[in-house]
């Protein structure tokens, strides 16, 4: 555990280094903060413009919240992909990792823990901007913010392993195929009703949704920060399912990602595909 632990937090500092080496650290924040408060405002009068200014306060809120914790999967997921490619075709260093006494899939979770400090930093901010300057009710008088706290945490686990997913993808496949990553985030905000609520979407779409878990980690989250749930689809399921449902998919997710980590990572040693050069 003590070896583990200082691969985490070597790999954590690595991070932090390829992350905001092209600024000092003030520059870097406020980046970090200005990129989530900029996606905010984009919404805010994307939604202001086209309700024509009869959007609710209610259904702003509902894009406002999810919007925001959205940037756990567009950050974390992508960026542990990410990681691959660059290690191995911009640094060439991803070969060194396996003549090192280093394991790489406790490296690539330290690498992510940076990707999963900096979206902490954008969520945070987002939410205190929405409160202060927009005027939104974030949380209630019901709100348990340490159970808040464990949902958020545990949607963060499902991310971090769909991220090994894509990580272990990237390992066998060429450069390009970041479109694909990209792609699937894209396909999530659509899906989970980031901002687009179920009920909108076609059946065959909420088919889909009704699959991904990302879905009742979003729905768990604006029942426990407004006191009611949107998501009419869903209205059926207790707070309780929800937390069962997000269990049992983390859970899921976890076995899968070592699976086929497992499978992928032995697949690109023997292929030779450790320091592949696929870039243009």
């Amino acid at each position: 555990m003590k070896r583990l632990a200082q691969i985490l937090r070597t790999s954590a500092w690595l991070g932090w280094q390829v992350e905001a080496n092209w600024a000092d650290p003030a520059l870097f924040l406020v980046y970090a903060i200005a990129k989530p408060l900029a996606t905010t405002l984009i919404l805010f009068f994307m939604v202001k413009i086209v309700s024509q200014g009869n959007a609710t306060a209610e259904t702003f809120r509902y894009i406002f919240i999810g919007n925001t914790f959205f940037i756990y999967v567009t950050e974390v997921l992508i960026g542990i992909s990410w990681t691959v490619f660059r290690d191995r075709e911009d640094f060439e260093t991803l070969k060194y990792i396996y003549v090192a006494p280093v394991r790489l899939l406790p490296y690539l979770l330290g690498r992510a823990s940076t990707r999963v400090a900096t979206a902490t930093l954008g969520v945070l901010t987002a939410l205190l901007f929405g409160r202060v300057v927009l005027g939104l009710t974030i949380g209630v008088a019901e709100t348990n913010w340490l159970l808040l706290f464990g949902a958020v945490l545990l949607g963060l686990i499902a991310v971090l392993w769909l991220g090994i997913i894509l990580a272990g993808t990237s390992l066998v496949v060429a450069r390009h195929s970041m479109n694909l990553n990209e792609g699937l985030s894209g396909m999530f905000f659509l899906l989970c009703g980031a901002v687009f609520p179920l009920d909108v979407l076609p059946h065959w779409a909420r088919s889909i949704s009704l699959v991904l878990p990302f879905t009742y980690w979003l729905e768990l989250l604006r029942r426990m920060l407004t006191g009611h749930g949107f998501a009419k689809s869903l209205a059926s399921m207790s707070d309780g399912d929800l937390w069962r449902v997000l269990a049992f998919a983390t859970v899921v997710l976890c076995a899968v990602a070592l699976l086929w980590f497992r499978w992928c990572e032995r697949f690109a040693r023997e292929r030779g595909l450790i320091d592949w050069k696929t870039n243009y």
